[in-house]
């Protein structure tokens, strides 16, 4: 469906204008720092509204559209990567969680089973093609959306043919949502290339705020509506506030835009290091509001001059 055709139906549908759509839309890329297009700005509003335009349309959502939040998400990706089993104990109890990376032309996201659920990984290699049936996201540590099974959800293998975006992962385990750490690729900032997993050394020139609210127990959406808070899950909440930290980076060759998510942007923030010289490392994404590349911050650190010696030898 075409951009002007999605407005037109959420402007009949919804009962608004189409100036109040574009408005909604705008502000709905604002909100979520561009880390979202035109169109999928458009289904999430349409989601707010009500509507079940995606739903009418195509279930299956591309991944670069998936974001925090959604309730209900079906997709198509083809398996890049399995991680092994872990187990965990939590208040007392015991639990397993086990996560596959799947990709498709747009790119990639990790899928977490848990418990119970992640026997349904048994049968799955790298390489197939899946469909995730009513999956639900939540943002990890940094922000990002991964997809999360419930107890409507499933897997079934489908026969189609996929080229997954050529990415590094800084997502899956080892990256943003591992725990440990990935290998990052030294650029200047004039040497960006979409989706490389990367570090820079480079002084932040400005910076401004945002915030985003979600469930303190579900970290899902929650509505404010006069005041009061409520999760669609969990009800009337004290919601958590996320704090995000964009602005520009410049390393002396260009400047370029970044955004950053809870803990490293309260570290940008409480370190106060806008003019300071820090190495900057984090995945290269094309903001398709802006036209431009961005960095999506994961590490802010100290620049360790030995090894910036060696770097330039």
């Amino acid at each position: 469906m075409e951009l002007d055709e999605l407005k037109e139906k959420i402007s009949q549908e919804g009962k608004i204008s189409i100036d109040d759509v574009s408005n909604k839309i705008e502000e709905k890329i604002i909100e979520l720092s561009g880390l979202v297009s035109e169109e999928g700005a458009a289904y999430i509003v349409a989601k707010e509204l009500g509507l079940d335009l995606l739903e009418k349309r195509d279930p299956n959502l591309k991944i670069k559209n998936i974001l925090p939040g959604l309730k209900a998400v079906d997709v198509i990706g083809k398996i890049v990567s399995i991680s092994q089993m872990r187990e965990f104990s939590k208040n007392e109890r015991k639990g397993k969680v086990r996560n596959v990376m799947i990709g498709d032309e747009t790119g990639s996201i990790r899928v977490v089973f848990w418990n119970d659920l992640v026997k349904l990984i048994d049968s799955l290699k790298e390489g197939d093609v899946i469909k995730v049936n009513h999956g639900f996201t939540k943002p990890n540590s940094f922000g990002m959306p991964e997809i999360h099974l419930g107890n409507t959800s499933s897997i079934e293998k489908v026969d189609k043919e996929i080229t997954v975006a050529e990415v590094s992962r800084p997502f899956s385990e080892g990256g943003f949502g591992g725990g440990g750490s990935m290998s990052a690729k030294r650029r200047s900032l004039d040497q960006l290339k979409e989706n490389d997993f990367i570090e820079v050394r480079a002084i932040i020139v400005s910076t401004s705020e945002n915030e985003y609210l979600t469930c303190p127990k579900c970290e899902g959406r929650v509505v404010d509506t006069a005041g009061e808070y409520t999760c669609e899950k969990d009800g009337k909440v004290e919601p958590k506030r996320n704090l995000i930290v964009k602005g520009y980076l410049d390393d002396g060759n260009a400047a370029k835009r970044f955004v950053s998510f809870r803990d490293v942007a309260q570290k940008i923030k409480a370190d106060k290091l806008i003019g300071k010289e820090m190495v900057f490392v984090g995945k290269v994404k094309k903001n398709d509001f802006f036209g431009d590349l961005e960095m999506i911050l994961n590490q802010v650190k100290e620049p360790n001059f030995g090894e910036e010696v060696e770097k330039i030898l």
